[in-house]
Parts: structure tokens; sequence; C-alpha cells
């Protein structure tokens, strides 16, 4: 058989000196590596886009919040629940693919995408000698309720006598008389790649973002002459 073999190499030198397969043969050692990169590089660059696109939407949120209200120019702005209402609508309009308040399927089961929770910060008096504030209202939208407001709760002790609001090294406070529009937003991060060259899992996102109510602001409440419902965070 191997004279064989030899004689009829031996007589097809072409053959015998073909390269044409090595490529082919490389490509499919390289591959994997290659689809692995391939796969990361998309996976990384959602996770940036997913994660810029829920801090503007925390930016968002609190500046629309600083901006609400209604009334005659030399009083006092009110707001009302149908304009917290609206702005919570808004920012699902400004999440777009996000689907801030929608749900997702996973491991079998629907989980909620996110949530918006928006705390509207002041001093306890004013003038406030003291220097400590209080969560003088909040308001909270999506399905994600297992999500609870971090920084504290309007109402509760964590939400009144505060020094300031926020994550260390980012708090925040409220000169008097000027409440700082404070925003949370929760969001569950959906991987591209779920099986095979996934480098990530599903994880949360969360973001903050606070701003300083432009005009003076009606404090004493939030007005409800419509009877709209609250988007309260129970």
């Amino acid at each position: 058989m191997r004279k064989k073999l030899r004689k009829f190499l031996g007589n097809s030198p072409s053959i015998a000196k073909n390269e044409s397969g090595l490529a082919l043969i490389e490509f499919a050692f390289i591959a994997p590596v290659f689809m692995v990169f391939v796969a990361s590089g998309a996976e990384l660059a959602n996770y940036a886009n997913d994660s810029t696109q829920v801090s503007q939407l925390a930016l968002q949120v609190a500046d629309n919040a600083a901006r609400i209200g209604e009334g005659d120019p030399l009083a006092n702005k009110k707001i009302t629940e149908t304009q917290i209402n609206d702005l919570f609508t808004g920012a699902e309009i400004h999440a777009g693919e996000l689907d801030i308040y929608g749900s997702h399927e996973e491991d079998g089961n629907m989980v909620p995408n996110g949530r918006i929770v928006l705390s509207s910060l002041e001093t306890v008096a004013n003038p406030n000698p003291t220097g400590k504030l209080k969560i003088a209202w909040q308001r909270c939208r999506g399905l994600a309720t297992t999500y609870t407001p971090q920084y504290g709760v309007a109402g509760q002790p964590s939400g009144l006598n505060m020094n300031a609001m926020g994550p260390a090294g980012r708090q925040v406070t409220a000169p008097a008389g000027t409440p700082v529009m404070f925003a949370e937003v929760h969001y569950r991060y959906r991987p591209l790649f779920l099986n095979g060259f996934a480098i990530k899992d599903y994880e949360n996102i969360n973001a903050i973002a606070a701003m300083m109510v432009r005009d003076a602001r009606d404090l004493t409440q939030v007005y409800n002459t419509e009877a709209a419902p609250a988007a309260t965070c129970t």
C-alpha cells in the first residue's frame, strides 16, 4: 500500500505540494476566537449604550421635574399629579427601545425592565437654621416594584431630618425655599448574546441625577384638581 501511495504521489507532484487548503484549516482554528472578539465587542458596545441611555434618562427626568409648574408668573408655581404623570410618560418616550416600563423574559420568567423614582428634596423649614432636609413627596413608575428608593423614603425616618441625599461622594442638598428634584432610574440590562459567546449576564444598571427647581414653587402640596391617579411608590 505504501509503495502504491508513494508511486501515486510521485507521479502527481502537484497533489503532493498542494497547500490550497491551509487557509481554510487556519480559518477553522481561528474562527471561534474571532467570533468571541466580535461578540464581546458588540456586547460591550451595547452595554455602554444602554448605560448612557439610563444616565441621560435620569438627567432628563430631573431636569423636566425642575421645570414643571403652572400659575400666575408673579405667584409661586403649583405642580399637579397630572404634570408628574405627563413627565413619566415623556420619560417612557425618551427611553425608547429600553422599554423602561415594560418587561422581558428571563430564565423562563417575565421580569420587569425598570422603574423611575422622583423625589422632592426640601429643607425642613424656611429659613432653615438646622440645615436639615426632608423628602416632601415621592413618585414612582415602573413594574420593578422590588426596587425601592435607595436614598430615603418620603414619610419614613430615612426621608426625614436628612443632612444630604445621594450616594457617598455624590450627595446633594437643597437651599431654603428651593427644592431639588432627585431622580433615580433602575434598569435591568438584557445581554445581546445569552449563549455561546456571552460575556455579560442580566444585570442592573442604576443612575441618579439632581436638578434645582428653576422657578419659585408652591411647596404646600402636590395639587390634584383633575383627580388624576397619583404615581405613588407603594
